[in-house]
């Protein structure tokens, strides 16, 4: 019964959308230069002239990946009134902000898009800049704002914004890289079961330096 639900999801998918999700494995595989157009239609069971009918040539299809992820990061987030609430008490605050990134990382379409950005960092200048600015400047700017409006609600210290931003945000690059660059397929563990605690440890290492004095 479930083998046949399954099939019967599998089924109402659009070609579009096996189109995406084929391209989604084997881009997170292989990487984005490695998977040819043919390969793809291949997969997907249509002919590779059909590929061109939904999506005007392959990077289009990296195109409508990273429109996905992005789309995906930004309903991930608690909505504005929430933050608010949450940022009156750092110790919640912060325990929230690790599982929202966790589940922002190891969401299953998510974690394969994660991969094909770690393979085509090096050499597709497209996605080192998507990079650079969407992955880096503006959660840094993020959490710099974040850090200011705790500070103006007197609920940590006041310290620089920037740099707390920098030593907070830092440890959670640092464990992407070491999942999706270093341990990718080595380690039999998730990526939640692999970060969890270190990344609670983390978090309370950085609210006890920063958390008023009672």
């Amino acid at each position: 019964m479930k083998n046949q639900t399954a099939d019967s999801k599998t089924e109402k998918k659009s070609t579009k959308e096996k189109i995406f999700d084929v391209s989604l494995d084997l881009f997170s595989q292989k990487g984005f230069d490695a998977v040819s157009v043919r390969e793809i239609a291949r997969e997907v069971g249509i002919r590779e002239s059909s590929i061109y009918n939904h999506y005007k040539n392959k990077e289009a299809i990296l195109d409508a990946i990273i429109d996905y992820f992005m789309s995906e990061l930004t309903l991930s987030n608690p909505p504005e009134e929430e933050m608010e609430k949450l940022m009156e008490t750092p110790e919640l605050f912060f325990e929230v902000g690790a599982r929202a990134f966790i589940g922002r990382m190891s969401a299953p379409k998510t974690e394969k898009i994660w991969r094909i950005i770690s393979i085509e960092l090096y050499h597709n200048e497209k996605i080192r800049e998507f990079f650079k600015k969407e992955l880096l400047e503006v959660p840094i700017l993020a959490w710099e704002g974040i850090f200011t409006k705790m500070m103006e609600k007197n609920v940590i210290k006041r310290v620089d914004p920037k740099i707390l931003a920098y030593e907070y945000f830092s440890f959670a690059i640092y464990l992407y890289f070491e999942y999706f660059v270093l341990d990718y397929e080595e380690t039999g563990e998730t990526f939640m079961e692999m970060v969890w605690e270190k990344m609670s440890n983390h978090a309370q290492f950085i609210l006890d330096a920063i958390k008023l004095e009672e």
